[in-house]
Order: C-alpha cells, then sequence, then structure tokens
C-alpha cells in the first residue's frame, strides 16, 4: 500500500474539520497509533496499521479525488444535512457510476463524532444486516439473539444518541433483500424524530420498491417511510468535469475540455419548470476511467512506464 498517499489522504480530512481523535476511532486504533502513523513514527509495522485505517476510512488506492463544488456532490451533501437536522428519512435513488459511494463515504468520513453511521450494504437477509449493523454500531452480538434483539439493540442505541442528531447512512441498499429491507419499518418507528436515515441505491432501488407496493407485505409502509419521493441525482456540469480532472491530476485545462468533449451528456433542467436546462454528464466512472487513461497516456510519454 502507498502509505504516503493514505497519509495525504488523513490529513485532507483533518484539514477540512474531521478530527483525528475520530478517524483513530472509526478505525480501531488509539489516537497514539494515529498520530505516529501520520508522523512516519509507527514503526516497522507501518504497513500493517495501514491496512487497517484504510479498512476503516473506506480507503484504496488510486481512491477518487472528491470535489465537493460537483453538483450531485451538493445535492448529496443537501440531504445530508436535511435528514440529520430533521430526523427525516430520505432516499436516494439514482444510477450507478453517478457519484453516490464516495460522496457518502466522505460525509462518513469528515463527520466528528460517532453520530454518522456508515454501512455498505451487500444481498443481506434480514439477519445478516441487522447484525452487520449492530456490529457496525460497536454493540455486542450474539448467536441467541433473534431479529427482534438485534433491532431492539439497534433502536436503544440511536435513542441513546437523540441528543447527536444521529444519522444512518445505507450504501447500495437496493442490494438488500425484501426481509433485509423491511426490517427498516421497525427502525423507523422507533426511532421517529430521534434519528434520520439516507438510504442509497441505484436506480432500481426507487423501481422495485414501488414495483412490490401492494404486492409483498411491507413495501407500502416502506415506499410511505420515504413520503414516497426519491432523489435522482444530476451528475456533473462541463464546471464539473474540469475541477474534477484538476482534482485527479490532469493539470492541462486543453485535456479537461478534450475529456468533456468525449462524454456522453444528457440535458436537464435542475429546477423543474424554470426553463433552463444544461450539459450534465451522468456516469463519473467512465470520467474516472478517462482520467486513469490519460495520466496513463502521460507516464507513457514521459518514460515512466518503461
Amino acid at each position: 500500500m502507498d502509505t504516503q498517499s493514505l497519509k495525504a489522504y488523513i490529513e485532507k480530512l483533518v484539514q477540512r474539520g474531521s478530527s483525528a481523535a475520530e478517524l483513530a476511532r472509526k478505525c480501531g486504533i488509539s489516537d497514539t497509533a494515529m498520530s505516529q502513523f501520520r508522523s512516519g513514527k509507527y514503526g516497522a509495522k507501518e504497513n500493517a496499521i495501514a491496512g487497517k485505517i484504510a479498512s476503516g476510512l473506506n480507503y484504496y488506492e488510486n481512491a477518487w479525488n472528491v470535489v465537493e463544488s460537483v453538483t450531485s456532490y451538493r445535492q448529496i451533501r443537501t440531504a445530508f444535512i436535511a435528514a440529520r437536522k430533521n430526523s427525516r428519512w430520505i432516499c436516494i435513488s439514482s444510477r450507478s457510476g453517478s457519484g453516490k459511494t464516495q460522496s457518502l463515504i466522505d460525509l462518513y468520513n469528515i463527520s466528528t463524532d460517532n453520530s454518522v453511521v456508515y454501512l455498505k450494504c451487500r444481498k443481506w437477509t434480514a439477519r445478516k444486516f441487522l447484525t452487520r449493523l449492530a456490529v457496525c454500531l460497536g454493540e455486542e452480538v450474539t448467536r441467541y439473539m433473534d431479529n427482534d434483539d438485534l433491532t431492539d439493540v439497534i433502536v436503544s442505541h440511536f435513542n441513546r444518541m437523540a441528543d447527536k442528531k444521529p444519522i444512518l447512512i445505507l450504501d447500495d441498499a437496493g442490494k438488500l433483500t425484501h426481509s433485509a429491507l423491511c426490517t427498516l419499518i421497525p427502525i423507523y418507528d422507533d426511532t421517529l424524530h430521534r434519528m434520520g436515515a439516507l438510504v442509497a441505491g441505484t436506480e432500481t432501488l426507487e423501481r422495485n420498491i414501488k414495483r412490490y407496493v401492494g404486492r409483498i407485505e411491507g413495501y407500502d409502509e416502506l415506499d410511505g417511510r420515504f413520503s414516497r419521493n426519491y432523489i435522482s441525482l444530476l451528475g456533473a456540469t462541463k464546471k464539473d468535469v474540469l475541477a474534477i480532472c484538476a482534482a485527479n491530476g490532469i493539470s492541462s485545462r486543453e485535456t479537461g475540455q478534450y475529456i468533456w468533449g468525449k462524454l456522453d451528456k444528457r440535458r436537464k433542467e435542475p429546477v423543474e419548470g424554470s426553463g433552463k436546462s444544461y450539459d450534465f454528464v451522468d456516469d463519473l466512472r467512465e470520467l474516472s476511467g478517462m482520467i486513469e487513461a490519460e495520466l496513463i497516456r502521460e507516464q507513457i510519454e514521459r518514460g515512466e512506464l518503461a
């Protein structure tokens, strides 16, 4: 692992307001260990602790440098703030590659205490999901606990933190099974006005919830918990794309302009009924791939890959 890049990432988080002590807690290490790692004084086992830190912060090498001014990031941040401030449940359902995961991880990492909880979901059953969430909260789980017991533990945890305005971030929630998704209903009910949630998934998340309303028990209630409203991300404008290119190693504005020209774009109206529409790039993964290809081309030209 490139420990220097990881250290640079940690410093960026601290500069943006994250607490070093909170970062250490997320990684399951002591404040002293984090301080020693940041200063390069951890010693021979630096690679081992670097792996633990990277896992705790959901960091990976060649990670995308998030640009806060990008339209989709601002949409997610607004939803995050609204959900937390008002203890509301908000659902983001937007196509794969629209920038959800990196933005959500960034918001989690710059949080200054344990009132923000992030969990990336998989194809889990109800019990697996509740177990993973309880463990993520730092609660003790035994094999004798049933789903009701796990739900009670999760609800009690968030209710104890009500004064901190806690928020649960569930990423890739569309991968959860029917039974797992429906466990959100009692969690919502029993933490009402005491906890917010930001539930994110691809466009199939909204589609499936709407499809199963009236067909599978619980889906009408689930749809209602999200106020039957789902946020679709706009993506990135030309200005956004140029900023992303600059933040991720493309120093030439001409190259950024070239990349913008090659990307697939859609005309969208950010404010419905305003009559003002702009070109947006939907697939930020495609943008990331083009940036990486350009950086490799530049490395070849400089003879760095010979």
